[in-house]
């Protein structure tokens, strides 16, 4: 038993001029390595994905043996194995810890995130699209709607915004301490103070025109 070995292992260190320090010394003095998740999420491939993976496979094996059945089974199976390993290892993850934000491959610090958005439905289209920064870091799965939104706010990187893919934007901005988007007049668009004018920019003519009428 372990405790039973304690002594011998204190004993044996006096003797070689060693301190060794006991097993729950050891344990208590190791570093907290594990870090806490506030938001975990793998963006895995649909149902439909891997029936297409599997009907290709078929259709390899098929191609390439049309008469050999035991060649068509190998072929298949290796085609099949590899589109499957390449469906998941293809899967970004999304992982928020309080001191970070991972994005499939990416990695930034959330003291330098700005403000989080989520969108679903058209407005998620349109920051996908037409309302879309091209130095923006993007992460989109086809299949998966709603987006989250992050500004970067470090002056040292170029990178405006990140978009990506997510299933459950709620949670997502729920973790990094953002909003939903809502929108009361056209899908997409978002009022800011900036999207106001100005004062000094507005024409006088235009102001006195209206006054008089």
């Amino acid at each position: 038993m372990l405790l039973s070995r304690r002594p011998t292992l204190s004993a044996r260190s006096s003797t070689e001029g060693t301190s060794a320090p006991s097993y729950a010394t050891r344990m208590d003095s190791m570093p907290e390595t594990s870090i806490p998740l506030n938001y975990h999420e793998k963006l895995r491939s649909p149902w439909w994905l891997w029936v297409t993976v599997a009907a290709l496979s078929f259709a390899i094996g098929l191609s390439l043996s049309p008469t050999n059945v035991a060649l068509f089974i190998i072929l298949a199976v290796v085609a099949l194995i590899i589109g499957s390993v390449l469906l998941v290892v293809s899967a970004p993850a999304i992982v928020i810890t309080d001191s970070t934000l991972n994005v499939g491959r990416a990695t930034i610090e959330r003291e330098f995130l700005g403000e989080v958005t989520g969108y679903r439905g058209e407005d998620a289209r349109y920051e996908r699209g037409r309302g879309l920064n091209g130095l923006a870091f993007m992460c989109f799965r086809g299949w998966v709607d709603p987006v989250v939104k992050v500004e970067i706010t470090d002056d040292r990187d170029e990178t405006p915004y990140w978009l990506f893919s997510t299933r459950n934007p709620e949670k997502v901005i729920r973790a990094l301490g953002g909003r939903m988007h809502t929108s009361d007049l056209t899908p997409g668009t978002t009022i800011t103070a900036e999207s106001e004018p100005a004062a000094a920019d507005r024409n006088p003519s235009t102001e006195e025109g209206s006054r008089d009428a």
